[in-house]
């Protein structure tokens, strides 16, 4: 039993490549939520996160309330990234907090809301995200990261932690150092991968693979997938696309991101993407999967 991977765990062969189809930023707009429920319906996703400071929370929770099949997480937020689409902490307007910019609101970058938000405040934040969406009725799946800020060895512990209070899995890669460097995270590579055998020896579940540079516009969304499916290693892959539905709504919030938020919600309700999915002999999955096997192995 020790020598076996997660997904032999889960009941899969160590050749299987076990994949997460997961939609982020859930909640962040009307125009994301009519997307994400429909690819989440069309069958391709199987799960997403809600960004649960965001304006449109109430209508995900809500769905989810409504349609219990819904595999959904908390997408931890510290940042909010668009120029006048702004939202603030849950937990505090306290400046000493640091989680708050001038316009008292979460932070624009990670390395603002790094440089400013202090351990404490960031843990009170990210347990309050976990408990409201819990409130609403939302039956947290998961945890994960906006623009990757909580993975940051200043927050990571907290992350960590909260999943462990939570009994849910979190969005936690096995990466190389090479891979941290290209994704702009070198200098904390030593502790990142110091982190990796002492996380796994304690139960969590690690990522093999992720494929999480899916932004973009392409000339062909459904094709570049297909592409990136064809990349898929035996494993655990958590492959992420952010899905939104082009409206007037869409292009006010976020003229850059627009076109392309519209091409992932194409692709993944394209019959020519499920099919590469089947050719590729993909077995998918979802976190409440995840998360339902570790609470009852926590249980026997």
């Amino acid at each position: 039993m020790a020598d076996q991977s997660f997904i032999e765990r889960l009941g899969f062969e160590a050749t299987d490549k076990v994949v997460i189809f997961h939609i982020d930023d859930m909640g962040f707009s009307h125009a994301s939520n009519l997307a994400s429920f429909e690819c989440l319906d069309y069958g391709i996703a199987s799960c997403g996160s809600v960004i649960v400071p965001s304006p449109w929370f109430l209508e995900t929770a809500a769905i989810c309330r409504e349609n219990s099949q819904y595999d959904v997480g908390v997408h931890l937020t510290l940042t909010s990234e668009y120029d006048v689409y702004r939202w603030r902490a849950l937990s505090s307007v306290n400046p000493d907090s640091g989680l708050l910019d001038a316009e008292k609101c979460l932070w624009r970058t990670s390395e603002e809301a790094i440089t400013h938000v202090t351990p404490e405040a960031a843990e009170i934040e990210m347990r309050t995200q976990i408990e409201v969406a819990l409130a609403n009725g939302i039956d947290v799946t998961h945890i994960d990261t906006h623009m990757g800020t909580v993975l940051d060895p200043k927050f990571i512990f907290s992350y960590v932690i909260l999943a462990q209070k939570f009994n849910i899995p979190a969005f936690l890669p096995r990466l190389t150092r090479e891979e941290l460097n290209a994704m702009g995270y070198g200098e904390y590579a030593d502790a990142y991968i110091g982190m990796l055998p002492q996380l796994e020896a304690s139960g969590i579940p690690l990522l093999d693979q992720i494929i999480i540079d899916t932004g973009g516009e392409q000339p062909d969304k459904t094709k570049y997938y297909c592409d990136r499916v064809t990349e898929i290693k035996p494993g655990l892959t958590h492959l992420l696309f952010h899905s939104a539905k082009m409206s007037p709504e869409l292009k006010a919030i976020t003229p850059d991101s627009a076109a392309w938020r519209d091409q992932d919600y194409r692709a993944f309700t394209d019959p020519k993407l499920k099919e590469c999915v089947d050719k590729n002999n993909l077995k998918t999955i979802g976190y409440r999967e995840i998360r339902d096997f570790l609470r009852r192995n926590d249980n026997e």
